[in-house]
């Protein structure tokens, strides 16, 4: 509903749907039926998802529940600004106005606005991609193994 409304007026904008959740088939139809099929691309499940993320200029994350986003730490990692739902721990990841943008679960017109307002503004994205790859810096390998070893540290300490 989000992209009927974004392609109503900006028909340069399209939209790539990875994964191969169980909407895909019901997405394929609702795109046909509303006329924006030619706008929007099914990827499936990809194993390069860096590359297609890159292509990227917004990474939309609407979820109706959600603990946390493994697929938004990837977009942040790459530098994309995200916009997602707030819902479960994303709001843990995802700063509104920060990083990202935060829309209510199974807002479209929310979710279109926020997606126009960051395609509009191109040194908003910019600046929210930057501070999105500090944030995923926070949970990538590296540093979670630094937690881990600091938790076993503390607790052997209390021994």
């Amino acid at each position: 509903q989000a992209a009927v409304r974004i392609l109503k007026d900006r028909k340069e904008i399209y939209f790539v749907l990875l994964g191969d959740g169980e909407l895909g088939d019901h997405l394929r139809k609702y795109a046909d039926e509303a006329a924006i099929a030619r706008n929007v691309r099914f990827l499936g499940w990809r194993s390069d998802v860096a590359t297609v993320l890159s292509a990227f200029d917004v990474f939309a994350f609407p979820s109706l529940n959600e603990g946390m986003g493994k697929a938004i730490v990837e977009a942040m990692a790459m530098g994309k600004p995200v916009i997602a739902s707030d819902v479960g721990g994303i709001p843990d990841l995802v700063v509104h106005g920060e990083n990202g943008l935060l829309v209510p679960p199974a807002d479209s017109e929310a979710l279109a606005n926020a997606v126009l307002e960051l395609y509009e503004n191109p040194d908003k994205r910019k600046k929210m991609g930057e501070a999105g790859k500090r944030i995923a810096a926070e949970y990538g390998v590296d540093a979670m193994v630094r937690k881990i070893d600091d938790l076993y540290e503390t607790c052997l300490k209390a021994l």
